[in-house]
């Protein structure tokens, strides 16, 4: 209400009356939440149904074809675009657009241009939509929540929701607690979000060489090293010189830091550590260690700063 209260003044300067348009703006508010939640989970829905029961493809056509002309007349309509907020009003186009682009992957129909988008939507559209596409065969459960968040945050719309993990949401202040007291860095934690915007940085200002998963690593290791004393630091550096001392396979799993508790990384994530400790804490021998990631290090900098 108050990101759009300018809009809500507008209406009442219209002759609008006050009651009116709050529920306007209630209405708007879970209109475009309805499609943030709904968008990206249908599109695997609809695939499954598709794939799965071919005799029903009649009647899914004819579902899917109704809902895509109630979106197009709910966006172009002009009485409709008058009282609606730009902002809401983009979004809305947008994941109409990512269900049209659908629709027309499964049944051949293009409704695109019927939506009058602009430029900006339909490159936008287009963009979430090969998101899904690389989600589309290789999945693992609940991943269709990450697109979820992903597109609302591209939109600009993601401060309308909060995605509440089902397992944390239940856990008690003891059980909090222990998980901090076991991973007080969060080194074990998946955050997809972050990931997401970390490769998208390293993509637009690296090259084909860089080393993403390398760069990636970097980013948490530079956030595990910040504040810590030097000599912690070092000490670290040297006990991954010990484990360097055989080799470290990037196809590995489970290389063990003494000092970095509940450690098990991974052969890259153990190299992204080596460089950055050493960068840290011992500059001046890091030429030596001959490890070919300055570029995804000065990357990884440029992210966390």
């Amino acid at each position: 209400m108050r990101k759009f209260e300018k809009d809500a003044r507008k209406l009442k300067k219209g002759g609008i009356p006050e009651a009116k348009v709050n529920n306007l703006m209630e209405m708007f508010f879970s209109g475009v939440n309805g499609q943030i939640l709904n968008t990206p989970i249908d599109l695997f829905i609809e695939d499954r149904i598709y794939n799965r029961f071919k005799h029903l493809r009649p009647l899914q056509f004819m579902s899917l074809y109704t809902i895509t002309k109630q979106g197009i007349e709910a966006n172009t309509r002009p009485d409709i675009i008058k009282i609606t907020p730009t902002k809401v009003l983009s979004a809305s186009i947008t994941y109409n657009l990512v269900s049209a682009m659908h629709f027309r992957d499964l049944f051949g129909v293009d409704f695109i241009a019927d939506h009058k988008p602009k430029k900006s939507e339909v490159d936008k559209a287009a963009e979430l939509y090969k998101e899904f596409q690389d989600y589309r065969h290789d999945k693992d459960p609940g991943e269709e929540y990450n697109l979820v968040q992903f597109w609302a945050e591209d939109l600009n719309v993601d401060g309308y929701f909060e995605l509440v993990d089902e397992n944390k949401s239940s856990k008690s202040a003891d059980s909090v607690l222990n998980d901090i007291e076991k991973d007080p860095y969060g080194l074990d934690e998946d955050d997809p979000s972050k990931e997401r915007k970390m490769k998208q940085f390293i993509e637009t200002h690296g090259d084909k060489d860089t080393n993403m998963a390398v760069a990636m690593h970097m980013v948490i290791a530079l956030e595990y090293f910040a504040g810590m004393p030097q000599e912690d630091v070092k000490k670290i550096a040297m006990e991954i010189a010990q484990v360097g001392i055989t080799g470290i396979d990037p196809k590995k799993d489970g290389y063990k830091i003494p000092s970095i508790k509940g450690s098990s990384f991974s052969g890259y994530k153990t190299l992204a550590y080596y460089y950055v400790s050493w960068a840290i804490a011992i500059p001046e021998m890091l030429p030596q260690l001959q490890m070919p990631f300055d570029r995804e290090y000065e990357l990884a900098k440029e992210i966390v700063n």
